[in-house]
């Protein structure tokens, strides 16, 4: 499984956890609030456990200063607010996203399912928030996180993707435990010096926030004594929000996709994992006094935290904490002003007219201009008009492109192919975060990558450079270490010395000639930079698409189907580079096909009889959302 896929499903379990643990806790708080009246039982000290729970205290204090105490504003604000990364309806959106993009790895029931509950949940712009609209939709965020699970549970195999859904769920289950149990210890320790006993009322709430006060209480006298249920939360082998038990159901998923062995990459993951059940053998809550308790639950709650991180590492998934450039779970967090989209929809429409000189008694055409499918886009909608009218054949061809064919048997002197698509494009990771580890050079210098990848490492006829030439590339780029940052370097040689000029070259043009003229299009400069990669032995492929240039962008290359380069990234997969324009080709680049080099992906290739011809091709992108 390519590691975006495995990316999206691990966050997608997390958020849709993360979105029913903040709605029960905030479920819990209103409801003590509306119990407790005009008591002064509620006070200050439950909206700091509240926000350290489900936010930070930070953005309590700046929320203050702004003015913003009500009830309705504090809540609302870990219910909707766009701002804050870890909101309930945020949470929603991100799981949501993400199961877009894996559509095929997960049951269409739970795509469906959640899609349905977002919509129905996205509040709209002018609608007026209550307490009495949150819990409606406490509850049902609760629901449907128990519908998704049940659906993963009822309806997928035991496969790579049910594994990596389950490892999200628990580990972000386990961390959440140990900070809810982490904040009530710190909130109670002065209010139990000052009253001399142990606060009843928090320790009752952080049951319910973990959703276990029935099933304490069942096992244990009706009494909330702090050590037992310390001890209930984190050592109880049996209750499936106890730190114990998710920590026990992630070594069991990690085994399952380990197949229940420790590999080289996979040794520090196994060790924190050991480490931390050892601690769980000797540990002994009762022995502990107030500050003992938590400074225990300070170093565990960091080490739940830390098997997370190494897990993402081992897994090469995107960890978003601290990180100077934003991962999608991140960016979608952040305010509509400051946000990048990384979801976007696009139609497309291209048109092919071709006028012949004489009259043309018969056909035979192949096009490729139907967009691809896979986890980082999606083909909503497609057709074909063709005039004159002929029906269609489609086949898939050796690259994995789809072609159709057909035949024109009545005479015409004029034909029009016209095409229109409607795609849904999600941001791929950026290949800036991407570290080169020890395990992918050996994946990289394995005979078994070099053998895969073959038919994307030898240089065509249009690709191809001569000695001489990569000598020059060599000189201004050096040797090739890092294939990840050497393709960057590529990306920004060819951008820096080559010109964008339509006049240089035409569709027959070599890398070679391009290289000398230094000058030409997208497809020339795609050529080029693939030229250079296959001679260090680096798989890469030609992509055509479209690239969607909106209002004041200084991206070249929309006039009609435009042209980058793919590179194979070990353990990671394709990921876009765009020489033309020395950028990732993320959510603005549509792909249609992919190939070795251009006569692979022609959009349109055929035969007829008759005369001369001329083309003319028209392009329009257009967006139509951006999420």
């Amino acid at each position: 499984m390519l590691s975006r896929v495995a990316d999206a499903l691990y966050w997608m379990a997390r958020n849709i956890e993360r979105s029913e643990s903040h709605s029960r806790i905030m479920h819990v708080h209103l409801t003590q609030m509306l119990e407790a009246g005009n008591k002064d039982i509620f006070q200050e000290e439950d909206y700091h456990i509240l926000f350290e729970v489900c936010a930070t205290a930070e953005e309590l204090k700046q929320l203050e200063s702004d003015g913003k105490t009500r009830v309705e504003d504090l809540i609302s604000y870990l219910t909707y607010g766009e701002e804050n990364s870890n909101s309930a309806l945020n949470c929603v959106r991100i799981a949501r996203d993400n199961a877009r993009v894996t559509r095929d790895y997960i049951p269409n029931d739970l795509f469906e399912a959640w899609n349905q509950f977002y919509l129905s949940a996205n509040p709209l712009p002018d609608r007026a928030y209550s307490i009495h609209t949150m819990r409606d939709f406490f509850n049902e965020t609760k629901q449907a996180s128990y519908m998704a699970q049940g659906i993963i549970e009822a309806a997928m195999s035991r496969d790579v993707a049910y594994y990596m859904l389950k490892i999200g769920k628990w580990l972000e289950r386990a961390e959440k435990t140990a900070r809810i149990l982490n904040v009530v210890s710190e909130q109670t320790r002065t209010r139990e010096k000052e009253y001399e006993a142990s606060d009843y009322y928090y320790w009752s709430s952080a049951l319910r926030m973990v959703n276990g006060y029935e099933a304490y209480l069942k096992s244990n006298p009706p009494k909330m004594d702090p050590t037992k249920i310390l001890s209930f939360l984190i050592t109880n082998q049996d209750f499936p929000r106890s730190i114990r038990y998710c920590m026990d159901h992630v070594r069991e998923a990690v085994d399952a996709l380990e197949n229940a062995k420790v590999a080289h990459y996979s040794v520090e993951l196994y060790e924190a994992m050991d480490a931390l059940r050892r601690e769980f053998n000797q540990m002994k809550i009762q022995d502990l006094d107030t500050n003992e308790t938590i400074n225990f639950l300070n170093t565990f709650q960091d080490k739940c935290n830390q098997i997370g991180q190494i897990f993402s590492k081992t897994y090469y998934l995107t960890e978003p904490v601290s990180s100077s450039t934003f991962s999608q779970h991140q960016e979608q967090s952040l305010p509509p002003e400051m946000r990048r989209k990384t979801a976007m929809k696009y139609k497309i429409e291209h048109t092919n007219i071709f006028e012949y000189e004489t009259v043309v008694d018969q056909s035979m055409n192949s096009i490729r201009l139907k967009p691809r499918s896979d986890e980082c886009q999606r083909l909503l909608s497609y057709r074909t008009d063709i005039t004159p009218m002929s029906l269609t054949k489609e086949h898939t061809d050796i690259w994995g492109n789809n072609v159709e064919t057909f035949f024109i048997a009545e005479h015409h002197q004029h034909l029009e192919i016209k095409s229109t698509s409607v795609v849904s494009i999600q941001r791929s990771p950026f290949i800036q975060q991407i570290d080169y580890s020890p395990e992918m050079k050996d994946i990289f210098h394995s005979d078994l990558f070099q053998e895969h990848y073959a038919g994307y490492l030898a240089n065509t006829a249009y690709t191809y450079l001569t000695v001489k030439q990569m000598e020059r590339v060599d000189g201004a780029i050096g040797l090739m270490t890092n294939p990840v940052q050497y393709a960057i370097e590529v990306m920004r040689y060819v951008y820096d010395t080559f010109s964008y000029d339509p006049d240089a070259t035409d569709v027959t043009t070599t890398a070679s000639d391009s290289f000398e003229l230094r000058g030409g299009v997208c497809q020339d400069m795609a050529h080029v930079m693939l030229g250079i990669l296959r001679a260090k032995q680096i798989p890469a492929r030609y992509v055509s698409g479209y690239l969607y240039v909106g209002e004041d962008s200084a991206l070249v290359g929309d006039a009609a189907s435009h042209a980058w380069v793919e590179v194979m990234i070990p353990g990671i997969g394709w990921v876009g580079l765009d020489p033309t324009n020395n950028v990732e080709a993320l959510e603005n680049h549509i792909r249609m096909c992919v190939g070795r080099d251009y006569n692979d992906v022609s959009p349109v290739q055929g035969v007829y009889r008759g005369g001369a011809s001329s083309i003319d091709v028209k392009v329009a992108v257009s967006l139509l959302s951006g999420e």
